[in-house]
This record gives C-alpha cells, sequence and structure tokens, in this order.
C-alpha cells in the first residue's frame, strides 16, 4: 500500500542524496505543523524538535516497515519528541530575572508586541489550541488523522485521501463523520 514510502526508504538506505532531499522537502514543512498544533513551542523550538524528529528517523530507516505512511511514522518519532521536551520542561526550576533596565517611553512603544502576542491574547489563544487537541484527542484516531491533514496541514481530499489509502469518496465521508463527531464533542465541552 505504501510502496513509494518504501522505495523512498530504500533509495536513502542505499545512500541517494536525492532522496534525501525529496524526503525533507516532502516531510519538514508538515512535520512543524504537526508539532506546533500540539505544543504552545516557539518556533525556534519547534525547527529543533522537527530536526530531531528527522535526524532519529534517518538514523533508524531501516525499522521502518511500512505499515503506515511514512509521514505518520515520522508524527510517531515527532510525538516521542515532544513528550521528551515536555518532560525536561516540568524538571526546569521557573527564573525571573529583577534586573530590568530602565527604558525611556519611546523605545518602549518601539518594543511593544502586537496586540494579538499580549500575554491575554496569547493565553486565549493557548487555550484554544488546548481545547482543540483535547477535543481531537477524544476523537477516533482516523477522524483527528484526517481533520488534520485537511484543516492543519492543509491538504485536498485528494490528497488526504492517498495518504490515507482510501478513495476521495471514503475520504469525503470520512471527514464529514470527523468534522460531526468534533462539533459533537466541542459542543459538549461547552456544557
Amino acid at each position: 500500500m505504501y510502496e513509494s514510502d518504501r522505495a523512498l526508504v530504500a533509495r536513502m538506505i542505499s545512500g541517494e542524496q536525492r532522496a534525501f532531499d525529496e524526503f525533507f522537502h516532502a516531510s519538514a514543512s508538515r512535520l512543524a505543523a504537526f508539532a506546533m498544533r500540539r505544543s504552545s513551542l516557539v518556533p525556534t523550538d519547534v525547527e529543533d524538535i522537527v530536526q530531531n524528529t528527522l535526524i532519529k528517523a534517518v538514523r533508524n530507516l531501516a525499522t521502518y516497515r511500512g505499515d503506515a505512511s511514512l509521514f505518520t511514522w515520522l508524527t510517531q518519532i515527532c510525538r516521542h519528541e515532544l513528550a521528551d521536551v515536555s518532560r525536561k520542561a516540568a524538571r526546569q526550576p521557573m527564573l525571573a530575572s529583577l534586573d530590568v533596565p530602565y527604558l525611556d517611553d519611546d523605545v518602549t512603544d518601539k518594543l511593544r508586541v502586537p496586540a494579538s502576542l499580549e500575554p491575554a491574547a496569547e493565553a486565549d489563544a493557548g487555550l484554544r489550541r488546548a481545547a482543540v487537541i483535547r477535543t481531537l484527542n477524544a476523537l477516533p484516531r482516523s477522524y483527528a488523522v484526517a481533520l488534520e491533514a485537511k484543516y492543519g496541514d492543509g491538504m485536498s481530499v485528494d490528497e488526504i485521501a492517498e495518504f490515507l489509502g482510501l478513495t476521495p469518496v471514503a475520504t469525503q465521508s470520512l471527514l464529514a463523520r470527523a468534522r460531526e463527531a468534533f462539533r459533537g464533542h466541542w459542543g459538549s465541552r461547552l456544557l
């Protein structure tokens, strides 16, 4: 079913540079979007997660059996990386600096962040993101994967169908059921 993924892995194992380039270009941005949706990390930390995920994947290419798509295999590695970062952050003490330099009003105005990045707005966005993640995690895995591919990765129905190994009609049906299940869980969250 995932013959093209198996062929790409075989080419990478044989050392073909072009295969590594294809792998990186097909995976890096989607993997970054996947990690961003599952964490509140800053973009530079997400880049580190993606880089570590890709490095671990390349080191362990021989373990890819082709039972799932190559991207699904990568997301499992990425989930472990995110969990590791979360565990390490929980063990770090919280530090705050008391050395704040004096800034005049002109400099303060230039340093002001946009309203969308103010702490209250970021907290609201973080709460919404966490609620969406909890809702997705409450859904059957196939629903969550389909919704993430459609709305998180911006994939078309045909791309999702190929990714999931389904027909486009079956994929549209799956997306409709997934959206309905999401609405149901989201609505019950508000009760």
